[in-house]
């Protein structure tokens, strides 16, 4: 390897590997359209494009080894700027691209050159890496913290010539941008986060690289332990009240496994309307201050679900201020939900949602007041949702206070929320845009919701795909939560292999340990499963197989002498493998035991040979001894 990047005579950068070509032809560009140039100064650190509107600036900056960052800047510029491309469709000829998601539930992961022709424009959020063969190259910016930064990359096949025979000749002809939303803030004078570049010799190196560069630039939170706890949500939903909560709390004094759990959260339903969050609502009529008292008493910390941008059209929030919401440019507020037919959200009578103007500064008075009640009752642990509303253009809607990025507004809003509940409170993501979250967030929820079946709407396909193509931030930028541990075994379609499957990928993957399943009614080897996935400390695995499309998960979890390998069958049909083992990042000369039985797996030249069937996983301790005895206790005892 060797990373470089040169300034070409026609004022275009070049990044090279070698004498390879990675990327050729960047020039930076404006809403969609290349510059129009009137005159390029340039020399071997910096070139300036000059155009009617001003100057854009890059200048080329030294990193370590195998990288390199470039800092564009804006220099008098006068013209309206939305987006702002750094470089604008250079060519590249990428064997295979990892797109990062925006938020919650959106596409992530690995892409094939096939995969990548088929999807045809691939928009990765922040950072993106590409795959050269043997070589991967990750670009990224090391904070976000005004603009949202987007990588696009688009594949088409082309036709370069026919042959008299009517033969076609087709040519794979891929673009990359990278780009930076300022959304017509109107800046003159603005030096942008550098650009970074990162030649690895894998791709899941160099993203793990990029997100611990990132979350130590945006000051990440990583010191709370992980989370496990119990959530209201997903087998009451919006139904449990007071009266449910005292059983609970009663029901579970009585449980081994609750004994450990740390938080106790109350999710949607227990206010009059969304929006007026402090108003008791009649499944909890003596109000939150009281439901919180009970919990503490039962041994738990209170949780709260907040809505933090949402108010409801019936809500006495609006009906009292209707100026603190967010209106478009024709005068109409701005209306994520509308809800005038069935089903009606939560119970609710709201006919239509909208989004809190976080600029009104009563607006943001009456939020610090919720968040400061809600602590001053007990609340220690916060899930804010539907935090992906606040994300609004500020080209695009009209603010009480003009000026800023939709990133700087809701970094803003972050900041009084985080001032509020305290630092030493727990705060959970959700539906949220991931970068401008770090530095405020303890969790983030990565995945849609998960349900009672495996097929369907709730089935956990989506889930699974974002607990991989998220691993990279897992621990780097919050620790990441791939929604709550089904255990229940009444009114539940997952088999007993879908469970313990999943309860597995959730354990194993370093990720938020939660349940909503009424624990003091679920069979006792359900709570013993629980108990066994409960965390230990901070953990994430290595996915020896990122940068590949495959049908099965693999994880590897290792320390120093011992460690784990978990392999999830997420496919309709019988998954028959084999694994070598320094392709797994294991020692050739290590020793691999069958959890269930603990008796030594025989290797296969080197190598492990697995037939599971569909929906099921298999766990395998790794050890550099040749005897262990397996504790089927706590999972993480294994590794002690």
């Amino acid at each position: 390897m060797g990373l470089t990047c040169r300034i070409e005579k026609d004022g275009s950068l070049t990044v090279y590997s070698g004498s390879s070509c990675l990327i050729g032809n960047m020039y930076p560009g404006i809403d969609g359209h290349s510059l129009h140039v009137l005159q390029i100064r340039k020399d071997e650190k910096k070139v300036v494009w000059v155009t009617e509107y001003g100057n854009i600036s890059c200048s080329l900056q030294e990193e370590e080894k195998d990288s390199f960052g470039l800092e564009y800047a804006l220099e008098n510029y006068k013209g309206p700027v939305h987006t702002l491309h750094f470089f604008y469709r250079a060519d590249t000829t990428a064997d295979g691209f990892y797109q990062a998601a925006e938020g919650m539930g959106r596409d992530t992961g690995y892409y094939g050159r096939d995969s990548i022709l088929k999807k045809g424009t691939i928009v990765s959020y922040g950072l993106c890496s590409l795959q050269y063969k043997e070589e991967f190259l990750t670009i990224y910016t090391a904070s976000q913290k005004h603009y949202e930064t987007v990588c696009e990359l688009d594949a088409c096949e082309k036709n370069t010539y026919t042959d008299g025979s009517g033969n076609r000749n087709m040519e794979t002809v891929m673009q990359l941008s990278f780009d930076v939303r300022m959304e017509n803030t109107n800046r003159e004078q603005v030096v942008f986060e550098r650009v970074k570049f990162l030649l690895t010799a894998s791709m899941e190196d160099g993203l793990e690289k990029a997100a611990e560069d990132i979350g130590r630039n945006m000051s990440a939170r990583l010191f709370m332990s992980p989370a496990y706890h119990w959530c209201s949500w997903y087998y009451c939903y919006q139904n449990f009240d007071s009266i449910q909560m005292k059983e609970y709390l009663q029901g579970f004094a009585d449980v081994k496994c609750s004994k450990d759990m740390k938080y106790f959260q109350l999710d949607v339903g227990y206010c009059t309307a969304i929006g007026d969050w402090l108003e008791p609502g009649e499944r909890f009529p003596e109000g939150l201050e009281a439901a919180f008292k009970e919990i503490k008493k039962a041994g738990y910390i209170p949780g709260i679900w907040v809505g933090a941008f949402m108010v409801g059209n019936r809500s006495r929030l609006y009906r009292e201020h209707p100026d603190w919401v967010l209106y478009d440019w024709e005068g109409k507020p701005v209306r994520p939900w509308i809800t005038d037919n069935e089903p009606k959200p939560w119970g609710y009578q709201d006919e239509e949602y909208y989004c809190l103007d976080t600029s009104h500064p009563d607006a943001m008075s009456y939020m610090r007041h919720v968040f400061t009640t809600l602590r001053k009752w007990g609340a220690r642990m916060f899930k804010t949702d539907f935090m992906l509303w606040g994300l609004q253009d500020s080209s695009r809607v009209k603010r009480y206070s003009p000026g800023k990025t939709s990133v700087e507004y809701y970094r803003d809003y972050l900041q009084m929320i985080r001032e509020a509940i305290g630092e030493d409170s727990y705060w959970l993501g959700c539906i949220a845009p991931f970068l401008p979250f770090v530095g405020y967030a303890d969790g983030m929820r990565i995945g849609g919701d998960v349900g009672s079946s495996w097929d369907g709407e709730f089935g956990p396909g989506n889930m699974m795909r974002c607990l991989t193509g998220n691993n990279y931030a897992n621990h780097h930028f919050y620790q990441t939560d791939p929604d709550a541990v089904m255990l229940r075994d009444f009114q539940i379609r997952l088999t007993d292999r879908e469970i313990n499957s999943l309860a597995l990928l959730a354990a194993v993957s370093g990720s938020c340990i939660y349940t909503s399943d009424p624990l003091h009614r679920i069979a006792a080897g359900r709570n013993k499963l629980f108990e066994f996935i409960k965390p230990d400390r901070r953990r994430k695995p290595s996915l020896p197989f990122l940068s590949e499309e495959r049908p099965e998960i693999v994880m590897v979890q290792k320390e120093k002498k011992k460690g784990i390998v978990f392999i999830l069958n997420n496919t309709e049909t019988e998954l028959k493998g084999v694994y070598a083992l320094e392709k797994l990042g294991i020692p050739s000369d290590w020793h691999v035991f069958r959890f269930r039985t603990g008796e030594k797996e025989e290797l296969w030249k080197k190598q492990l040979v697995v037939t599971i069937p569909s929906h099921d996983c298999r766990l395998y301790l790794i050890s550099e001894e040749d005897q262990i005895t397996p504790d089927y206790e706590r999972l993480w005892n294994n590794l002690q």
